[in-house]
């Protein structure tokens, strides 16, 4: 095997490792859903793949918390931006009742938040059904404060973070700072891509190789990744 070939090895290796342990333990999120637009358009999971996509839970008559989230969630994407990672934000409403395509296009054509937000509701089985695939939690009214139309609702504050594949990367909670967020959100893609790369790049020997050499070093020594531990 060439040096370039054993480098590649390594490399292929030690990102496939770093993905594994990554893997161990993490929970078992997302799935299929089928929702409505602002424009009455359905929209299912699989329209949101071939990009990165960050989904979040809430509901328009949110006081603070929604749109506080919100607003960091689009300086986030912004920042993201600069870097050349393109992220979809998706806001999915936990309240059908109030939050109408017409209510939902009206509330994002007028609040600051990032251009290329998608707004999701639908029928109240379907929105549970895509609370349920991401373990989101929020209280439902009861009728009489349907019937008031003043009402608030708990619920999750967590945005998911999924890969061009439709599947569940991370999750990021209220608790980070706009630039904690950045910083693990452009991690986990710059480690996704690094071994989409090595994947769509190494020849099919060089992986059967890796696999048939279990105790070679993953890392090189003085390679960035080995500094970088």
């Amino acid at each position: 095997m060439t040096i370039t070939g054993l480098y590649s090895l390594y490399q292929y290796q030690y990102t496939k490792q770093l993905n594994r342990q990554k893997s161990v333990g993490k929970p078992e999120l997302g799935g299929p859903f089928t929702l409505v637009d602002v424009d009455g358009k359905t929209v299912s999971n699989t329209d949101l793949t071939g990009q990165w996509v960050l989904i979040y839970f809430g509901f328009t008559k949110c006081p603070d918390i929604c749109p506080e989230e919100m607003a960091k969630v689009s300086e986030v994407l912004e920042g993201l931006d600069t870097s050349g990672r393109h992220v979809l934000p998706v806001f999915i409403t936990i309240d059908p009742a109030r939050d109408t395509p017409a209510r939902l296009k009206s509330y994002f054509e007028t609040a600051d938040f990032h251009k290329r937000v998608i707004a999701l509701t639908g029928s109240h089985e379907a929105l549970q059904k895509a609370c349920r695939a991401y373990r989101v939690y929020f209280t439902r009214p009861t009728a009489e404060e349907v019937a008031r139309g003043d009402y608030l609702l708990d619920h999750s504050i967590i945005s998911y973070l999924l890969d061009p594949q439709g599947n569940f990367v991370e999750f990021f909670g209220k608790s980070l700072s706009r630039a904690e967020m950045e910083t693990k959100m452009a991690k986990c893609i710059d480690e996704w891509e690094s071994a989409k790369w090595w994947d769509d790049t190494l020849p099919s020997w060089l992986k059967e190789s890796k696999e048939e050499s279990p105790t070679i070093k993953p890392v090189l020594p003085g390679s960035r990744a080995a500094a970088g531990r």
